[in-house]
């Protein structure tokens, strides 16, 4: 019988022509007239068919490790191939929010060590001190006999010994009695080797709702020698780790 070239044979998975090819040599083994010849033919086929199904299973295995990965793709490593994640996702921990002072413009992953101002009118009113302050000067409205300054610590935060602990947040609001005079100022006590002339404490300018405020390039008015070392002379004379307050 002759085979139309043109004609499409149904497709049928390996494994299955596999079996059928296997089930047919089982068959001829039992009619003696089938030569030896066409079963070496089989036999060869069968073999070659299985040879091409165990590289399809390699291959298919290959293609499955090759779709696992990172799915994460704030992650260091996310891999946008990856279809299955496989746990081994790299974050850079660190403060991931934009507005506190120790944001960290590497950080993936926020490791709740951020510190910012905003919620100051949460924190202890440690002292209001209000009229003229001879020491101040005109810092802090200390020539305004009106002026009141109010001091809060965050979770009240105390000395030990002669130095406040690394983290320690000051907050001092400036203002009088009209209530035309608003001002904001911060301190930080940073690790050290931050800056020693300045105790390790860094000063910020703020806004009300305790957002640094910037200059007219728009940099951060902040920092261990804010204007330029202003903020260290006068602090220096304090008892306390340049701290007047308590």
């Amino acid at each position: 019988m002759r085979t139309n070239m043109n004609m499409k044979l149904p497709l049928i998975p390996i494994e299955h022509a596999a079996w059928l090819i296997e089930q047919r040599i089982l068959y001829s083994k039992h009619r003696p007239w089938r030569s030896n010849k066409r079963l070496d033919h089989m036999n060869r086929s069968l073999n070659t068919l299985k040879s091409i199904l165990a590289m399809a299973i390699i291959s298919l295995s290959f293609t499955a490790c090759d779709n696992e990965g990172c799915t994460d793709p704030i992650a260091e490593n996310y891999n946008e191939n990856a279809k299955k994640d496989n746990g081994t996702c790299d974050y850079i921990y660190g403060c991931t929010k934009n507005k506190s002072i120790n944001f960290d413009t590497l950080a993936t992953l926020d490791d709740a060590s951020c510190m910012t101002f905003e919620t100051w009118e949460d924190w202890i009113l440690e002292i209001t001190k209000t009229g003229l302050d001879t020491n101040l000067g005109f810092a802090h409205r200390g020539d305004d006999s009106t002026s009141a300054r109010d001091v809060y610590f965050l979770d009240g935060k105390d000395p030990d010994g002669n130095s406040y602990p690394e983290g320690t947040m000051i907050l001092k609001h400036t203002h009088n009695i009209l209530g035309t005079s608003q001002e904001y100022v911060g301190m930080v006590k940073q690790e050290k080797g931050f800056n020693t002339a300045s105790g390790n404490w860094e000063w910020f300018v703020l806004n009300e709702d305790g957002e640094m405020k910037t200059d007219s390039v728009g940099k951060s008015l902040r920092g261990g020698n804010l204007y330029d070392g202003m903020c260290i002379g006068c602090h220096q004379s304090a008892t306390t780790d340049f701290v007047f307050s308590k």
